[in-house]
């Protein structure tokens, strides 16, 4: 009975399991197949929500509406979207900032990584080194297919509309220029990227985007978009393998543009060897060096050093990697240089500078200025400032220094930087107490949150989190005191229900066998005659067979007991009584209660039951009394059970205890119960068990662990006298 109810339990719990692991392989099925239909809103793209944008690469800023990479890094990437995407397009007016390079968006991107093409994709932008609208494919490696020329050309610094759709493995791309002329181009890609998620990209040059949308796609749009155009198959462009004279005009053309507007000042000087002149007399003087950061202030260095040259003064917009030159007025100052009324004009675009990895202490000393460099601290404390300025104050060791930031659009990044996390920077470093307010000796201004990098989370062990894993663990220990005590009471009410059925198939079998022994034996004692010498003997087996059902009675009974739950341990012990005694004896049986009844565990009202139920029997089948008292007293946390009777009583020792008091020893051990027997002759038996009461729940379910130690034991009587 016990095996099959565990089995039923078990095969309850399967079947709830498997029913959360088919919900959840529903809503897997459910969120893929919505996803998989693309976009879901044709609203423009919220550009500046970063902290939802990846970028991979780059120094990218959200200002008044435009996207900007500030770096002429090569192949910089920003992505968003899901990859299930499928059939959408993306358009966005889209601007490059300077020569040689190109920019424009990513359709179905997956598998994105830091690196030129490294990612798995398809590209469409516009090129100026050839005038060229461009589409391709990237898969760690860069296979173009369209390399359409655009009319009017491609400038930097002017706005192009730019328009790229895929529906299933076709692809098309349009450029507008801002005078309406479209250039079209559409492939068709046998083996393509089914799938994947949009993205801004720029080669060799800083870009800006503005306006960017994104829509679901139908084989309707692809034809309103191309109209009579028909698909090229996806083959890569081949380009002119001559030498003939012509042959490279179209890709040589800026770069002749670029040497006849652009003459460098050959007399530049390192920009080190500055604060070797007077700082007393003004200095005209031009230095050469690469862009490393635009914003608040423009800071420039070369191979010996950094400078600031006070923003606002440049003609044309400059990226993170332009080499420029810089004229002005020389303002040497402690440890770096700076250049007043500055003319600034860009030479090339150039790889940006990689930072110089340094320690706290080193740059503290002043001899990194105006350089761009890596450095690691832990976050003490994040602020804000003037200007919607993120500012972090970390330390070092022993040295403390600022990292500052106007990178908008980045508030969640921001706030879930935890203090005491390590962090790796990079950005220019700077002592002057504009940026560092006199309270650290450096600061480092960072291009972008994107230079912020975790390198290790906050301590596991702080207070938060300790308080939480104490509140977890007493819900769990809760938790888990609940399910135990439940498989307990499951238990024990699989034990009843077989000890239910053991009864009835003893019932069944033994009062059939007792009722046909007795008959026999009445016939055989009928058919014998009054002088018969078996008569005796007949008479003897006859009681002893009466007594045997009886006794068989009483234990089926005991193995029968009635529900304590509904009728109470009391009414259960005094019908106990009243069935031994019925029919027999003359005994008065007296049932009382006194204190406050309380619900009392299942396991300890059974065990007290099983108890009285021996004490009972006991004293009707051997002290022959007249009066019999059944009392239980409820105490705060006790219960105790008195079975009292004035019949022959017996002297107790330890050589007169049968089986029946021995198992009523154990019986009350096993709850952690004391049991007193007090008995002498011709004074009656009183048999007494005190047995503790769990306070509340917690007690009660720690007390049935297996690994609980042990009640704390009952006090004698001459302790609590």
């Amino acid at each position: 009975m016990i095996r099959i109810f565990t089995r039923r339990r078990f095969g309850i719990a399967g079947i709830a399991v498997a029913a959360v692991l088919l919900l959840i392989a529903a809503g897997l099925a459910i969120y893929r197949s919505i996803a998989r239909r693309g976009p879901f809103r044709g609203d423009y793209l919220l550009l500046e929500r970063r902290d939802e944008w990846q970028a991979f690469g780059g120094t990218w800023q959200f200002v008044d509406g435009v996207m900007r990479n500030n770096s002429d890094e090569r192949g910089a990437k920003l992505m968003i979207g899901s990859t299930y995407w499928t059939n959408y397009s993306i358009e966005a007016d889209v601007l490059l900032l300077g020569q040689y390079g190109d920019a424009g968006v990513i359709i179905r991107g997956n598998d994105e990584e830091e690196g030129v093409d490294a990612y798995h994709g398809y590209m469409a932008g516009l090129r100026d080194l050839d005038n060229t609208l461009i589409l391709g494919r990237a898969d760690y490696g860069w296979r173009e297919y369209v390399a359409k020329t655009v009319t009017p050309r491609v400038y930097a610094q002017q706005w192009y509309h730019l328009k790229l759709l895929a529906y299933e493995c076709t692809l098309a791309v349009s450029a507008t220029s801002v005078s309406g002329q479209t250039t079209t181009a559409a492939i068709e890609d046998p083996g393509c990227v089914s799938s994947g998620r949009i993205g801004l990209k720029s080669y060799n040059t800083g870009a800006q985007w503005r306006n960017v949308q994104v829509h679901s796609a139908t084989r309707q749009d692809l034809v309103a978009m191309i109209g009579d155009l028909r698909p090229a198959p996806g083959i890569p462009v081949q380009f002119p393998a001559g030498t003939e004279s012509g042959s490279y005009d179209k890709y040589f053309e800026p770069i002749h543009r670029d040497l006849a507007e652009h003459h460098t000042d050959v007399n530049a000087q390192p920009i080190s060897s500055l604060r070797l002149l007077s700082p007393n007399a003004p200095t005209s003087v031009t230095i050469h060096g690469v862009v490393t950061l635009t914003s608040p202030t423009l800071f420039v260095q070369d191979s010996t050093g950094g400078m600031a040259i006070p923003y606002g003064q440049t003609q044309l917009p400059l990226e993170i990697g332009d080499e420029i030159e810089a004229k002005g007025e020389l303002e040497v100052q402690d440890f770096s240089s700076r250049l007043r009324s500055a003319k600034v004009r860009p030479l090339w675009s150039h790889t940006p500078v990689p930072p110089v990895a340094v320690t706290a202490s080193q740059a503290a000393t002043g001899a990194f200025d105006a350089e761009y460099v890596e450095v690691q601290g832990l976050l003490v404390e994040k602020g804000s400032g003037p200007g919607n300025t993120h500012i972090l104050t970390l330390n070092d060791g022993s040295q403390s220094f600022l990292a500052i930031t106007n990178d908008t659009g980045r508030t969640a990044r921001f706030q879930n930087l935890k203090e005491k996390s390590r962090l790796r920077l990079r950005g220019i470093c700077v002592v002057d107490a504009a940026y560092t307010g006199n309270l650290t000796a450096f600061a480092i201004l960072l291009p972008s949150f994107d230079d912020v990098e975790v390198v290790q989370g906050p301590p596991w062990w702080n207070a938060g989190h300790i308080l939480a894993l104490t509140i977890g663990l007493l819900i769990l220990s809760l938790a888990g005191l609940t399910f135990y005590t439940l498989i307990e009471r499951w238990r024990l009410q699989a034990v009843l229900e077989e000890r239910e059925r053991l009864a009835h198939e003893m019932h069944d079998t033994m009062a059939q066998s007792f009722a046909g022994l007795a008959f026999q034996l009445e016939a055989i004692h009928d058919e014998v005659g009054k002088e018969s010498s078996i008569l005796p003997q007949l008479e003897v087996a006859r009681d002893m067979v009466r007594n045997s059902h009886e006794e068989a009675s009483r234990s089926i009974a005991a193995l029968r007991p009635e529900n304590l739950e509904s009728m109470g341990l009391l009414h259960a012990l005094e019908n106990c009584a009243h069935s031994m005694i019925s029919g027999s004896l003359a005994i008065a049986v007296t049932a009382t209660s006194s204190g406050s009844e309380r619900a009392v565990p299942l396991r300890v009202s059974d065990t007290l039951l099983r108890i009285g139920h021996e004490a009972i029997a006991n004293a009707v089948c051997h002290a022959r009394p007249a009066h019999l008292v059944l009392s239980l007293t409820y105490a705060k946390t006790t219960l105790e059970l008195n079975v009292e009777d004035d019949g022959s009583g017996f002297l107790v020792s330890s050589d007169s205890a049968g089986f029946g008091i021995r198992s009523m020893n154990k019986r009350a051990d096993s709850i952690g119960a004391r049991f007193t027997l007090r008995s002498a002759p011709g004074q009656g038996t009183s048999v007494r068990i005190l047995a503790p009461l769990p306070p509340s729940f917690l007690r009660a379910s720690w007390q049935r662990l297996p690994f609980r130690f042990p009640w704390r034991p009952l006090p004698d009587e001459h302790d609590r006298a």
